[in-house]
């Protein structure tokens, strides 16, 4: 057979080479497109793990700055492409986190109504704080248009060439009425592919928030920021645009361009806000704020005292950012001889404070003197801050304290603005004492807390009364204070009420003035505001505080409370306004007191009262002393179901005018529905050393109906003005009441159980016990653990306290069971008040070596170191503790 000329093996040859060439093509083509494009899809997904990690690195430099704890953040500079076998990747990814310059952050045009933080809080120099920005910057291979992802000013944000994409958190700079500038400094770079950890540590936490206003135009924030305008502007505003004037919580009045790489904000006129700054650092070149001014943090000046009496003072050493420094030495002296000191402690506590000790020598005046520098006092001096004393005379002292008495003849009436609302109060007070007194200051408060203005809204007057804030007569002359704003603005009111001191508040004043013995003073308050909208005052409360100061020296204060009336017309006779303090409820076959004593006439007196029942369903109740101002109702012995009677007050005033009032008396069936039971334990867990009462009040309603409302529970002290209060909606829980002085007092604890009839809110059960602010438990507690709730297994304390520096440290080892349960509270509290008291709240069940207090001072002295399980509607359901001296042995 011949095979010459027979080519079918170039044939397979040549289709092999074609098969070979078509694979490198298609190889190519991958290594080209589909590997270029899975590797983007890696860097993009890196991209986006950036973006969830700066969403916690933002998180946890914003929560650090009012913590002593650092929090760790992790970053991924870079990552790996997937492994591949016949085809090339380019190199691994890497990035770059880095801190760099931003700018300086301040707020300005701002003043503060604390007397000797405004030493530093002054409007303009101090409050600027430099603080830099943390910025990633990934080096990839493939993504174009690759962010830079940054943090700044408490905004987390991706910046590309084109402009900022808002894909990450929002701002916490403005919320509400609250500022809280964090700044942050530090030295911190990482280069690489794997992953930084980024450690936010507060240098200065924000632990002070001072109170701050507008000295004149606008509170003003400067931000140093690589966003633009608009891009502020999106993040500020929560609802529509802003300077909404129809939203009460919109105070960012406007946004602009400021000096450079800054934005301007401008905030809403009128408002208090309250100033926090925290500073954070990351990497190195961090250091701790030095000591910066000295405040006077539990009480203002002056304060009055007896021969022989003694005052606790306490003064705190701040940073710039307004936090407190520990560890400063600060030296006290007097100003006269009328009062000595005595100060135990040489530098400042962990808190920041220092407390010296000021005893009534001789009658006079004069002032304890704090500095923590060694130059002369000077009262304008950031460094120093100063208390008067008045120490009265020993004649003043025996024949008691000078007394105001309200005369029950407040009003409400319109001014001279061109509203026609009733929006001033007048009232009187009259010196029933044997001694004249001097008229210091005033504070008013409306119980109604969205009244937040005052403004006399009078361009120019004769500052005649109605034509200014406040205007003061008296028979030794006349006083006003007048602010010089425009008609649309007001001075704000805070929440704890516009103090005003007669002789130095506002724009126009004069001296104080002299009321003397049997004579009034009658005071008027012009108008009162709800944001922009004058407030028809008639019926509203207001509690007004009035100092004065007797011939002695000697300063008090007294409070008084009242209902605005209504305005007469003219000079026809005002009718008298009948007041009565239900509904009411009471028991079948019971009796309750019912109160008319608050009825008055604002143009003379009331000169009898006439009480009767007009409808009674059960023809069975009475009244005792119906012709008093307080008589008694008597509840017929049984009722079918809860029934209401009517009850009418008819008073008359000196003029022959009479008014009348109805309200109802609920007489209640006992037989099918028996009155809530109040179940309620107090635990006292008072710090004494800083003079700050804290009671956690469980409490368990039992036998509810559907009338059920809500819970009211109140603290009120019996020996001060010390005081709590709080609305539950819940028939099981607690309250927590920290009013912030008044160790050592006696505190009434109230729970009364309100339900909802037929004619209103009323009473149905109440509760009161007493306790003394001491760091200790009442006898008598309930028991409030149910079957389900959680207990103590195991409470084991371990003293560690170091005698020789004076520093308190007890560990503890605990177990809470199974059960109902929400946290753990520890306790370590001083007995003596001489050392430092800690709590601190945990949420896991079992835990051991739990530092309760740790290196604080107070050794030497008697502790109550505990634990409180609450269950998981709050009320605590188990407590134990054990005392101990902290000497490091034991217990």
């Amino acid at each position: 057979m011949d095979f010459r000329g027979d080519e079918r093996a170039v044939t397979v040859q040549i289709g092999a080479v074609l098969l070979f060439g078509m694979i490198i093509i298609s190889m190519s083509m991958y290594q080209a497109t589909v590997v270029p494009n899975q590797n983007e899809q890696v860097e993009f997904l890196h991209n986006q793990e950036v973006h969830d990690q700066f969403k916690s690195l933002r998180g946890a430099i914003i929560e650090s700055s009012s913590e002593t704890t650092a929090r760790p953040s992790t970053v991924s500079l870079g990552t790996r492409y997937p492994s591949r076998t016949l085809f090339v990747n380019p190199g691994p990814v890497s990035g770059t986190l880095q801190t760099r310059e931003l700018g300086d952050i301040s707020i300005t045009n701002v003043s503060t109504t604390e007397a000797e933080t405004g030493d530093y809080v002054n409007g303009d120099d101090n409050l600027s704080y430099p603080t830099k920005s943390l910025e990633y910057r990934p080096n990839y291979n493939v993504m174009q248009s690759t962010p830079t992802t940054v943090y700044e000013n408490t905004i987390a944000y991706n910046r590309f060439d084109t402009g900022y994409d808002g894909t990450l958190s929002g701002q916490s700079l403005i919320n509400g009425r609250t500022i809280s500038l964090v700044v942050l400094q530090g030295n911190y770079s990482e280069n690489g592919v794997g992953s930084a950890t980024v450690d936010a540590q507060a240098i200065s936490p924000a632990t002070r928030t001072v109170s701050v206003k507008n000295t004149s135009g606008r509170v003003n924030i400067t931000v140093p920021t690589k966003l633009s305008v608009g891009e502020w502007r999106d993040a500020l505003e929560d609802d529509g645009e802003l300077n909404d004037p129809e939203s009460d919580d919109d105070y960012v009045y406007s946004v602009t361009d400021g000096p450079g790489d800054t934005i301007f904000i401008e905030m809403k006129k009128g408002v208090t806000y309250d100033l926090r700054v925290g500073a954070v650092g990351v990497g190195s070149g961090v250091d701790d704020p030095s000591a910066h001014y000295l405040t006077v943090v539990d009480g203002a000046s002056p304060r009055s005292i007896a021969p022989g009496d003694t005052e606790t003072l306490t003064f705190e050493v701040r940073d710039r950012y307004n936090n407190p420094v520990s560890g400063v030495s600060v030296n006290f002296s007097t100003s006269g001889s009328s009062v000595s000191i005595d100060t135990e402690e040489s530098t400042t506590d962990s808190k920041g404070r220092i407390r010296v000790t000021a005893t009534g020598a001789s009658a006079g005046t004069a002032e304890v003197l704090g500095s923590f520098d060694d130059e002369t006092f000077d009262a304008e001096d950031r460094q120093d801050a100063g208390v008067e004393i008045t120490v009265s005379s020993e004649e003043a002292t025996a024949g008691g304290v000078a007394g105001l008495l309200y005369e029950n003849d407040a009003v409400a009436r319109d001014g001279d603005d061109g509203d026609s609302s009733p929006g001033g109060v007048e009232f009187s007070l009259r010196n029933v004492d044997s001694d004249s007194v001097e008229l210091l200051s005033v504070v008013v408060n409306p119980h109604d807390d969205s009244i937040d203005g005052l403004s006399d809204r009078v361009d120019g007057g004769n500052d005649d009364p109605g034509e200014t804030e406040l205007y003061v007569e008296s028979p030794s002359g006349d006083a006003l204070v007048d602010y010089q704003i425009a008609q649309n603005e007001y001075v704000d009111v805070p929440d704890d009420g516009l103090a005003i001191d007669i002789d130095e508040s506002g724009d126009l004043g004069g001296s104080n003035p002299v009321v003397g013995t049997g004579e009034s003073a009658r005071f008027y308050v012009y108008e009162f505001y709800d944001s922009d909208t004058n407030v028809d005052m008639t019926g509203e409360w207001l509690s007004v505080r009035v100092t004065y100061r007797l011939p002695s020296g000697l300063v008090d204060a007294k409070t008084f409370s009242f209902e605005a009336n209504a305005q007469p017309e003219g000079d026809v006779n005002s009718p008298p306004t009948p007041r009565t303090t239900g509904p009411y409820s009471v028991p079948e076959g019971g009796s309750i007191q019912l109160d008319g004593s608050g009825s008055s006439d604002s143009d003379g007196s009331i000169t009898s009262y006439s009480w009767s029942i007009t409808n009674d369903p059960t023809g069975q109740a009475s009244l005792s002393n119906p012709s008093s101002a307080q008589p008694t109702f008597n509840a017929p012995d049984s009722v079918s179901g809860d029934t209401d009677v009517t009850v009418e007050l008819t008073v008359t005033d000196d003029d022959g005018a009479t008014s009348m009032r109805t309200t109802t008396v609920t007489v209640t069936d006992t037989d099918g529905t028996p009155s809530p039971s109040v179940s309620m334990r107090v635990d006292d867990l008072t710090d004494i050393q800083t003079n700050n009462p804290d009671f956690v009040v469980s409490y368990d309603i039992g036998d509810t109906n559907a009338s059920f409302e809500r819970v009211e529970v109140r603290a009120d002290s019996t020996e001060g003005s010390a005081s709590g209060f709080a609305q539950q909606s819940t028939s099981r829980g607690s309250v927590r009441f920290q009013p912030g002085y008044g160790v050592r007092q006696t505190f009434e604890v109230t729970i009364d159980v309100i339900y909802d009839g037929p004619n209103g809110e009323y009473v149905e059960s109440s509760r009161t016990v007493t306790d003394v602010a001491d760091a200790r438990n009442r006898n008598g507690n309930a028991d409030l653990s149910l079957g389900s709730s959680a207990s103590i297994d195991a409470f084991d304390v371990e003293d560690r306290t170091d005698t020789g520096t004076n520093a308190v440290w007890y560990r503890a080892d605990y177990d809470v069971s199974s059960g109902d349960f929400s946290r753990v509270e520890l306790v370590a509290l001083n007995l003596n008040g001489n050392g430092a008291t800690t709590t601190t709240q945990r949420t896991d069940r079992s835990r051991n070596n739990v530092d309760i207090i740790e290196r604080r001072d107070g050794a030497q002295t008697d502790y109550r170191v505990g634990i409180l399980v609450y269950d998981d509607t709050g009320a605590v359901v188990d407590i134990q503790t054990v005392d101990d001296v902290a000497d490091g042995d034991g217990p």
